[in-house]
């Protein structure tokens, strides 16, 4: 029932299978540290990890959540100085981001509902949304993408007004270190921690 692919050495893991049928974790166990976590190819559902699979603690997802979290703080700060309201939007925009990412992107997910989503989006998304055809999924992130982004547009378009109207070392230090953490820290963060590990990562576009 299922196809074993190969084994990789992680401290801490679990071990995990797929149901090729429904694409759903099972017969997790606890292994003990630097021990094996076998992946398995989810072959009837066209999907074809290679990588090895682990189910993500709660501090694990909380570490996973953190650079994206000081992403959306200093857009707000920074938004902040070119008006409180435009702050306040740009938190909202992130909010209505996020849903709509839950419903248009998790529930395509073959990780939806499960421990082996690395940000824990796919567990939320079980309880707000109903799963979805798993085989849209690279279609419908690479349709999102362009949303998503303006969380990152948003932000550069207020520093580039603030330096333009009213220079300080403070804002451009500020800009700076939007830069450094929204399109330095945030990528890596996301391919050495998060997208490493994810079951779905040859599948998809973010992972890319």
């Amino acid at each position: 029932m299922y196809s074993f692919i190969r084994s990789v050495s992680f401290e801490g893991a679990e071990k995990v299978c797929f149901n090729p049928s429904s694409g759903e974790p099972t017969n997790s166990k606890r292994i003990n540290a630097k021990s094996e976590v076998f992946c398995c190819q989810m072959g009837k559902l066209g999907f074809s990890t290679g990588h090895r699979s682990v189910r993500f603690t709660t501090k694990k997802t909380v570490i996973a959540n953190i650079p994206s979290m000081l992403t959306y703080v200093l857009g707000f700060i920074i938004l902040s100085y070119v008006g409180i309201l435009f702050g306040i939007l740009y938190l909202l925009f992130c909010v209505l981001a996020l849903v709509l990412f839950l419903r248009y992107v998790c529930t395509y997910c073959p990780s939806y509902g499960s421990r082996c989503c690395p940000s824990g989006y796919g567990r939320i998304a079980s309880k707000l949304f109903k799963k979805r055809d798993i085989s849209q999924f690279p279609k419908m992130f690479k349709t999102y993408i362009p949303f998503l982004s303006l969380i990152w547009i948003y932000p550069l378009l207020g520093s580039i007004f603030l330096l333009l109207t009213d220079f300080s070392w403070y804002f451009l230090a500020l800009t700076l270190s939007f830069i450094i953490v929204g399109f330095v820290i945030l990528p890596l963060f996301h391919r050495y921690y998060e997208c490493r590990d994810c079951p779905n990562r040859e599948n998809c576009p973010w992972a890319k």
